[in-house]
């Protein structure tokens, strides 16, 4: 008997063993998907534009396809090209575009999902992203991008600068949050859940096209007066050269209807109001010299301290933010770097962010959008769901009373310990 049964255990051992993968696939099976975009359509409609790794590097090749009543440029570059074409879902698109291909698209992979600013303003978002949201092959963790041009466009410009490697550069691209913070982290699962959040609204990367038309190399030069680094929008920086695409700034919204832009200097300081900032170089006016600037390398310090009172129909919230930081540079030569001088320069940047925060709050206000996750705080002061709901947070935030306070020390000074004026024949400057 046990003879019987041990040969048996072997003959299914063995069995199992000689089973083949039928079912298996091999990497270069599928188109692997690094971006996807969505337009509304021409002659249906989605507009789906799918980019994907080629594996191959054959150098351009451009061909033109008509489609309906747009003609589209499919572009086959080094290692990656993208298709274009209006689809009635987006499931619709997929098999259409597997039908024209030797390989099965694969979502796996997929680092961006852009929505053009079209769809994001007329409300139909959450009707976009739900088939999106719904298919198991793309992951939570995609970034969400409100393109301000056509997302066609911006997927069409999407293209490695440094290496050969697209999704590298991708994937290196939208990390940069965490070095200057001009654009959030939101990822599709943000996204999706803050929809349908009674806590918060929801927020995305702004992205666009930088045609370089900003920069001018002719006219009269800049005067005395700055302007701050992050009073820019995507597609608006004055600069030429590198990659066309940007992201820069955050899409506001209500809902599943965009309401508003903030621009990277707003963007910043919502995430220190939301706990996510963490490093950023600011350009402050030397508060002795307004004329002349001091470049400041700021971080996070500690984590932000919330506080909401919900006394009547007027919630009132006390948001204290600690900062700390490097000096960087002195135009004016002041010595800052003494212990009388270094607490002016403090107290001037102090007030510098409250102003900036207080600003913020007030247009978000306006825009009956709470960006800077108060609600989850709020929150926790019910003792069921239904309170919650009842209470109708979103609803009560554009008459919130918000009190900002903003502490900041100055570290470090860099290798240079005394700032002194400028030595000419004729004295000091």
């Amino acid at each position: 008997m046990r003879r019987t049964a041990l040969l048996i255990l072997i003959c299914c051992i063995f069995s199992s063993m000689l089973t083949a993968c039928i079912d298996a696939n091999e990497t270069d099976d599928f188109a692997h998907v690094l971006a996807v975009g969505i337009d509304k359509g021409v002659s249906n409609k989605w507009r789906i534009t799918v980019q994907f790794a080629t594996l191959k590097k054959d150098g351009d090749n451009k061909m033109q396809t008509t489609g309906g009543n747009e003609i589209f440029e499919i572009q086959e570059q080094d290692g990656h090209t993208f298709i274009a074409l209006d689809a009635p879902s987006f499931y619709g698109g997929v098999s259409m575009i597997n039908s024209i291909l030797p390989r099965k698209l694969n979502f796996m992979h997929t680092k961006l999902l852009v929505l053009s600013e079209d769809i994001a303003k007329s409300g139909l978002v959450g009707e976009y992203l739900a088939p999106i949201v719904r298919y198991r092959e793309i992951r939570r963790n995609v970034r969400v991008l409100i393109s301000k041009c056509k997302a066609y466009e911006f997927i069409k410009e999407n293209k490695p600068f440094f290496g050969k490697t697209l999704s590298k550069s991708m994937e290196q691209m939208v990390q940069e949050w965490s070095n200057m913070d001009f654009f959030p982290n939101i990822t599709l699962g943000d996204f999706y859940d803050d929809i349908k959040s009674t806590y918060n609204q929801p927020i995305a990367i702004l992205a666009c096209v930088n045609d370089y038309s900003n920069f001018k190399e002719m006219g009269s030069l800049w005067g005395e007066e700055f302007k701050s680094e992050g009073d820019y929008l995507a597609g608006q920086i004055p600069r030429i050269g590198g990659n066309k695409i940007e992201l820069y700034g955050t899409a506001v919204f209500d809902g599943d209807i965009m309401v508003g832009e903030l621009n990277g200097d707003e963007t910043r300081l919502m995430l220190m109001a939301r706990g996510q900032f963490q490093r950023g170089f600011f350009t402050l006016p030397d508060p002795e010299k307004p004329a002349l600037i001091v470049p400041l390398d700021v971080r996070a310090a500690r984590k932000r301290n919330v506080m909401v009172k919900l006394d009547g129909d007027k919630p009132v919230i006390v948001l204290k933010i600690q900062l700390e930081g490097d000096l960087l540079a002195v135009q004016s030569g002041i010595n800052y770097e003494i212990k009388e001088m270094k607490p002016v320069l403090e107290k001037a940047f102090e007030q510098y962010i409250k102003n900036g925060l207080d600003n913020l709050v007030e247009k978000c206000q306006q825009l009956n959008a709470d960006v800077f996750l108060f609600g989850g705080i709020a929150a926790r002061q019910f003792a069921t769901i239904e309170e919650w709901e009842r209470y109708n947070w979103i609803e009560k935030f554009e008459k919130a009373e918000v009190n900002t306070e903003v502490d900041f020390t100055i570290r470090r000074t860099g290798a240079i310990l005394k700032s002194s004026p400028v030595i000419k024949a004729k004295g000091k400057e």
